[in-house]
């Protein structure tokens, strides 16, 4: 079972920051690192969770309204071990490429949200700048990866909190992977899967004996904030 640091190190530095990859990077541990990237008001993907800055930037404004220079203005105020790190800004997702590119870390890129699906075909662009980068991409957004398997070879995950024999049978059909949340496992529900052919990955475990329970059932990757 291959680990992934959940939008970086995010138990020791702020989530999605430039700091957290770093730290996950340094990691034998982490086979891959996990990000959240949507497209603000300039068409430039940057890396962030929420759909507004409330949270992080304690600014009540969504990033898809705003250019990356106006994003740019704002600061990061939340996150573990955030004194540590001030003046923290939102990262474009060329950024993490790099990290992780120079670490030999896959690239977990979850899809929040684009402008336009289409735009999607510009992050494939994007992604042939790094050609021996390992890149897994995954969305609970279903469209999303069904244009994209009609334009990359790369792994897709479509992600589910409980997932439906209608999801599954579009997974199988989009030869899409599952990212399953971790208590709508069960071992019925993975033997059923693998028969199908399906990698499995689970999300988030941050307990120890989770994780060796998810080993058994022989999950594929599992994605978590510090083990």
């Amino acid at each position: 079972m291959k680990y992934i640091a959940h939008r970086g190190l995010s138990s020791k530095a702020p989530e999605n920051t430039i700091p957290a990859f770093e730290l996950a990077a340094k990691e034998q541990r982490y086979f891959g690192i996990e990000c959240d990237v949507q497209t603000t008001k300039d068409n430039q993907f940057v890396i962030f969770h929420d759909d507004d800055l409330q949270r992080m930037a304690k600014v009540k404004k969504r990033v898809r309204d705003l250019t990356y220079e106006e994003i740019l203005k704002y600061s990061i105020y939340k996150g573990n071990e955030i004194k540590k790190y001030p003046d923290l800004k939102i990262p474009l997702l060329s950024d993490y490429l790099e990290i992780c590119s120079f670490h030999n870390k896959t690239a977990v890129i979850e899809v929040k949200y684009v402008h336009d699906i289409t735009m999607l075909t510009e992050l494939i662009n994007l992604l042939d700048n790094y050609p021996s980068l390992s890149v897994m991409i995954i969305s609970f957004n279903l469209s999303y990866l069904k244009y994209l398997r009609a334009i990359t070879t790369i792994d897709l995950q479509y992600l589910s909190d409980d997932i439906s024999d209608v999801e599954i049978y579009d997974a199988r059909v989009n030869q899409l992977n599952l990212s399953l949340h971790k208590d709508s496992i069960s071992k019925t529900l993975v033997n059923k899967l693998k028969k199908e052919g399906f990698s499995i990955a689970v999300y988030t475990v941050n307990d120890a004996k989770d994780a060796l329970k998810f080993e058994n059932l022989g999950i594929d990757y599992l994605t978590t904030d510090k083990l």
